[in-house]
Formats: structure tokens, C-alpha cells, sequence
């Protein structure tokens, strides 16, 4: 006979791990494993949050351990509410419709349009205030105090200057026409140019250069002193002492005028220190200008052209005493 066969050994199987979740996912609940019944004996007993389920008094079925998964913490099965950035009582409402869209852009459109009608409401009304401040309003208007005359001495009489200037007094500054007032007071005689300026914010200044007078003419009516353009710039009773006296007479003759026309331009070419010392100057016609030196020497001049230089020329020959200079070439002067 055969010997019996050993009692058969239940079948161990390894315990189950726990499932690994990835980070940041919610846990999975999982089915607890149900006890093991042994003949229908038994009560059933429940699993247990992370403890191993097994019935007492009686063995697991066919030899088999059950174990339960540990039960997800409460906490993992609320649904997850998720704030988003920047929400609370002040946030805008950002529509989604396209009628709400469109109606926010009129708006934005029709804010921009008043901000840009006032903008230009705002700089037209300045620049008005701007024009009436420059052109109408008094208080930037010509005052009679504020007129100053520059460069009149001798023969221009800064009064006479005054008077030509009053009818602009009251006249907005930048109303005035400086070009007309300087016009005004150039046909003075005794004026030979005239400059005009603003001086802001009520003010003039009359710059003027007045006519000097280089030589003196006898009349019947006494002396007219004339200046380089043959402009009779004043009279005298007698001749002022460092002018000259010219002695061809003045007037518009075909004969004379072309003499006096080159006397004078000479005697207005000559520095001021060497038109002190001429006495007289005459001319028998373009071309024979003389000088007579208040020592009594004589200078033959001769024409008009090239006086600069001759006055040069006669500067070095005036060194040496002599009773004659001839500059009328004034490249090869001599004297006698």
C-alpha cells in the first residue's frame, strides 16, 4: 500500500503594494477586498481604514490572506475649486458678446472724440487770448516814455526824431510798423539811416546815423554845411573850425556839378585827422581836384578814383615839409 500523501499546504501569495499615484493627481479609491467566507460561518466583518481585513475564529479561503488598501484621506474627495488670479468686488467685467464688445468700442470711441474736441476747444481759446493780448489788448501797446533815440548828435535833433514817432504811441507793439517809422524819420535831412526795433513789451529804439558834414559853401544867405552826397545838412553864420571851404560853387550846372560832385567825394574820403588839416578845396572840373593845407601847401589831387590811397600816400609824404604833394598818381607821387 501506498503511504497517504502529506496534508496539501495552502498557497502564500506575496501581500499587494499600494498603488502609486503621480504627484498632483487625486488619489483613486479602490474597492476594499471582501472577507474570505469558511463555511458559511462566520460574520462578515467591515475593512477598516488602512488595517488588514481577516475573519476571526475561521481561516481565509482556500489558505489566501486578504488585506484591504488604506482608505483615501477625506480631504482628497472635495472637488478642487480653483480662484482665478486678480477676481474680487473691483475687477472689471470683461464682456464676451459680441453686442457688448461693440458697444464698449462706441463707447471708447465716442471718450476719445470729447477728449480730442476739448483738447482743441482748450488751445483755439489760448491762441485767441494769444492774438488779442499781442494785437488789440494796451497792455503791450507803444508807451511815449519807452522811445529812445540812439546816435543822434551834431546835426540830428533826437526832438524832431520824438515827434515822427508819437502818432504810433497807443498802438499795439506788434502793430507797428517799424519799416515806415524808419522811412519817416530817414527823409530828416540831417539823417542819413534809420533802424527801428521793438524793445518788448512797450517800447522803441530809433537808431539813426546822421549825415557829417565835410565841407561848407558860401551862399547868399551865409554858410551851408554839406556832407559827402552834396546834402546840406545845416548852416552857420560862419565856418565851423576843422571843415573846409568849398569854393566852386553849388548848383545843378552842367559845368559846376560835376566839380562839386568830385570835391566832395574826395573830402569824404579822407580820415578825419587829414580833413582838419585842409583848408580849402576846389576843382576846375573832374579830374583837377586841389587842396589847400591850412599851413599853406598845395595838394594836386587830381580825380576822384583811388582817394583811399592817395589819402595813404599823402600821410607819408606829409613827413616832409614841402610846398607841393602831387598824389594825382599815386604810385609815383612827388613833391616840390
Amino acid at each position: 500500500m501506498r503511504p497517504p500523501a502529506p496534508p496539501r499546504q495552502p498557497r502564500r501569495e506575496p501581500p499587494r503594494q499600494p498603488r502609486r499615484e503621480p504627484p498632483g493627481a487625486a488619489p483613486t479609491r479602490e474597492p476594499a477586498a471582501r472577507p474570505a467566507r469558511s463555511g458559511g460561518a462566520g460574520p462578515r466583518t467591515p475593512a477598516g481604514p488602512s488595517t488588514a481585513v481577516a475573519t476571526r475564529g475561521t481561516a481565509p479561503a482556500r489558505g489566501r490572506e486578504v488585506t484591504a488598501d488604506p482608505a483615501p484621506a477625506p480631504s482628497a474627495a472635495l472637488p478642487r475649486v480653483i480662484i482665478p488670479r486678480g477676481s474680487g468686488p473691483h475687477t472689471p467685467v470683461v464682456s464676451t458678446g459680441l453686442a457688448a464688445r461693440m458697444a464698449e468700442r462706441a463707447r471708447a470711441s465716442r471718450h476719445l472724440l470729447r477728449r480730442r474736441v476739448l483738447v482743441a476747444a482748450g488751445a483755439l481759446v489760448a491762441l485767441l487770448a494769444l492774438g488779442w493780448l499781442l494785437l488789440v489788448s494796451p497792455v503791450l501797446a507803444l508807451d511815449g516814455e519807452r522811445i529812445e533815440v540812439v546816435g543822434a548828435s551834431g546835426t540830428v535833433d533826437p526832438a524832431a526824431v520824438t515827434d515822427l514817432v508819437e502818432p504810433e504811441v497807443g498802438t499795439p507793439l506788434l502793430r507797428v510798423d517799424t519799416g515806415a517809422v524808419a522811412d519817416r524819420v530817414g527823409a530828416l535831412t540831417t539823417v542819413k539811416e534809420a533802424l527801428v526795433a521793438r524793445s518788448w513789451p512797450d517800447g522803441l529804439v530809433v537808431t539813426v546815423v546822421p549825415r557829417v558834414p565835410v565841407a561848407a559853401a558860401s551862399t547868399p544867405d551865409g554858410w551851408v554845411l554839406v556832407d559827402a552826397d552834396g546834402v546840406q545838412v545845416g548852416s552857420a553864420d560862419e565856418v565851423p573850425p576843422g571843415i573846409p571851404r568849398v569854393t566852386v560853387p553849388l548848383g545843378e550846372s552842367d559845368e559846376t556839378a560835376p566839380a562839386v560832385e568830385a570835391v566832395l567825394a574826395v573830402l569824404g574820403t579822407l580820415p578825419p585827422d587829414l580833413l582838419t588839416q585842409v583848408a580849402e578845396a576846389g576843382a576846375a572840373s573832374r579830374e583837377q581836384v586841389t587842396l589847400t593845407l591850412v599851413d599853406g601847401a598845395q595838394v594836386r589831387w587830381g580825380s576822384a578814383d583811388e582817394s583811399e590811397l592817395k589819402a595813404a600816400v599823402l600821410a607819408v609824404l606829409r613827413q616832409q615839409p614841402a610846398g607841393v604833394y602831387d598824389v594825382s598818381v599815386p604810385r609815383a607821387p612827388t613833391t616840390s
